[in-house]
């Protein structure tokens, strides 16, 4: 139950609401580059997550050797997400603390990624998968950052921000396996999209 539980606070329906969050308060900031950055990453991110879903749901492609069949998305979304929202908070506080939150955070997700959502919707290597690849994302959007004049962030701003989030956990969860399954489906010209225990079978 705790692993199933824990699961939702990496679906898209608080992760969208999360990046919106960062790229406002990135605006707020007055760093116009650096919001771009930030949507580069997302992009950088996303894309690899979703064409990996496609390709496995239209095609079947997939490694057995490692028994992967897509990139886990919660588990990108959780480093990515956590790592940024850590850093951009500790900034505001004392910018020292920026570089050591980030890093805790991204502890706290790799155990999220490799506990609850391992155990519960993914094969272990699919959740390293997706802990590595929003690692890769947080740390590198966090060096650009590091070059860009990001103004202080309004503690208003901040506030709503953080409310946000917190509202958004208690949204209902969005079907994007279903939409993925659907465009998988369109593209390959299968009547089914491919399941994992039709792959493992």
């Amino acid at each position: 139950m705790l692993p199933d539980g824990l699961t939702r606070y990496s679906d898209l329906s608080v992760m969208l609401p999360a990046a919106g969050v960062i790229a406002i308060w990135l605006l707020a900031g007055r760093s116009p580059r650096a919001l771009l950055a930030w949507l580069a990453t997302l992009g950088a991110c996303y894309l690899p997550v979703a064409l990996s879903k496609l390709a496995f749901k239209g095609w079947g492609f997939g490694i057995r050797a490692l028994d992967l069949t897509v990139i886990s998305g919660q588990a990108m979304n959780a480093t990515l997400m956590l790592a940024v929202l850590a850093s951009l908070l500790a900034r505001q506080l004392r910018p020292a603390w920026r570089w050591p939150a980030a890093l805790a955070a991204l502890a706290v997700a790799w155990w999220y990624g490799l506990i609850p959502i391992a155990a519960a919707t993914h094969p272990l290597s699919e959740a390293v998968a997706g802990c590595l690849l929003g690692t890769a994302g947080a740390l590198l959007f966090l060096r650009r950052l590091e070059g860009l004049a990001l103004r202080r962030i309004p503690a208003g701003v901040l506030l709503l921000g953080l409310l946000a989030i917190g509202a958004a956990t208690e949204a209902p969860r969005l079907p994007v396996e279903v939409w993925l399954d659907r465009l998988a489906m369109a593209l390959s010209g299968r009547p089914a999209a491919f399941a994992p225990s039709d792959w493992r079978d």
